[in-house]
């Protein structure tokens, strides 16, 4: 039994290296589905001085941004707190918080 075993290792390790080779490939070229970085017109403190900026970020968004991001499923702006609240399917929830706050900050979005 023991012969068995003392061929068997070096097939062994060239299997679990190969295996680690293949998942690294894999994880450093795999497609993360996250859309291309978006360069916003103004600074997130511009967006912020009152509700018909917030509204021009809406449509720039509308027309930039949410097409090429899933899962939104409705937004609208907050005039207390001077953001947009962006609901999203859960599935979807942190790769829009992070496709947004990637190109925007922080302070301009509620997503949940």
């Amino acid at each position: 039994m023991q012969v068995d075993l003392k061929k068997l290792k070096p097939l062994g390790i060239i299997l679990i290296l190969g295996c680690s080779v293949l998942a690294l490939i894999t994880c450093f070229t795999a497609d993360m589905g996250v859309p291309p970085r978006y360069e916003s017109e103004h600074e997130p403190e511009y967006y912020r001085q009152s509700e018909e900026t917030m509204q021009e970020l809406v449509s720039e968004l509308e027309e930039n941004v949410f097409p090429n991001i899933e899962g939104i499923l409705s937004y609208g702006i907050d005039a207390e707190d001077r953001k947009i609240d962006i609901v999203t399917d859960p599935d979807y929830t942190a790769k829009v918080r992070l496709v947004l706050e990637r190109d925007f900050g922080t302070e301009l979005f509620t997503v949940s």
